[in-house]
């Protein structure tokens, strides 16, 4: 497994924010439009680059799982009652309560595994705590009368020591139709919690084989979210310019930044990926 099929919509939302000292804001509502389709989402603890890194590697694991016949699908109708709670957990409401999630069921180890985390006790102690941080991501969409609301992911522990993920519904799509590739194999050979968040999103805003320009300001809010004074943005373009970098020794990938100050943009050129599930 060496990328995350993701659903575009939730992929350019720009849930995740890297942590500074410390510092994990909380009550966070961030909105978002992709294609008519209005997204909004409760962030009740801020989200990290490593909550990021557990979510990919388990739409990772979903993907995979998929291939093979060993992901199935939960819906309202679930009758262990294990099933029953992941649903109940995913509070669907709406037209969410028709869909059907995908389940993953791994161990505490391939999770790690699929994250690209060290296999370190004090991982394996912060996964729950990145899981439940997931978990209490809400999510509506809406569009022409059409109200979807369902939380991002749930998840319970088995007696057996496995652990049991319901990814909603949007994630099960993304691997069957419309999607995005982040390479889990690039996002592990970056250092920084601001290049792994910028490499996620550009890997969704930039098509495989693709280049692109985009201002180093707007870029940092994909990051950072909106900044809360001018200064910010000076201090922000020293940092995106590092993460950027970093993406730039990648194989494959070209960055060239021109311009000055606020003009800062740019021109990102992103490899096309040999390997699929």
């Amino acid at each position: 497994m060496d990328h995350a099929r993701q659903d575009p919509a939730l992929a350019l939302v720009a849930l995740f924010r890297p942590i500074f000292r410390g510092r994990r804001p909380g009550g966070t509502t961030i909105e978002h439009e992709h294609d008519g389709l209005k997204l909004k989402f409760n962030v009740w603890q801020g989200l990290d680059s490593r909550d990021q890194a557990v979510l990919l590697g388990t739409i990772g694991l979903a993907g995979m799982l998929n291939g093979a016949g060993q992901a199935p699908r939960l819906g309202a109708e679930a009758a262990h009652p294990r099933g029953q709670q992941l649903w109940l957990d995913l509070e669907p409401s709406e037209s969410a309560v028709m869909d059907r999630a995908i389940v993953v069921k791994t161990t505490r180890y391939a999770l790690i595994q699929a994250a690209r985390l060290d296999d370190k006790g004090r991982n394996y102690g912060l996964l729950e705590s990145c899981l439940e941080r997931l978990s209490m991501v809400g999510c509506r969409a809406r569009r022409d009368g059409y109200d979807w609301s369902m939380r991002l992911l749930s998840y319970a522990k088995t007696p057996e020591g496995q652990i049991h993920i319901a990814l909603n519904p949007r994630f099960a799509e993304a691997l069957s139709g419309q999607h995005v590739h982040v390479s889990l194999t690039e996002r592990q050979k970056l250092e920084g919690d601001t290049a792994k968040i910028a490499h996620a999103w550009l890997s969704a805003w930039l098509r495989q084989g693709g280049q692109n320009s985009i201002r180093l300001d707007r870029l940092a809010e994909k990051v950072w979210g909106p900044p809360e004074k001018a200064s910010t943005n000076r201090k922000r373009r020293g940092r995106i310019s590092a993460a950027l970098e970093e993406i730039n020794r990648l194989p494959g990938w070209e960055v060239t930044i021109q311009g000055r100050g606020t003009t800062l943009k740019a021109t990102i050129k992103r490899p096309r990926l040999a390997k699929r599930y």
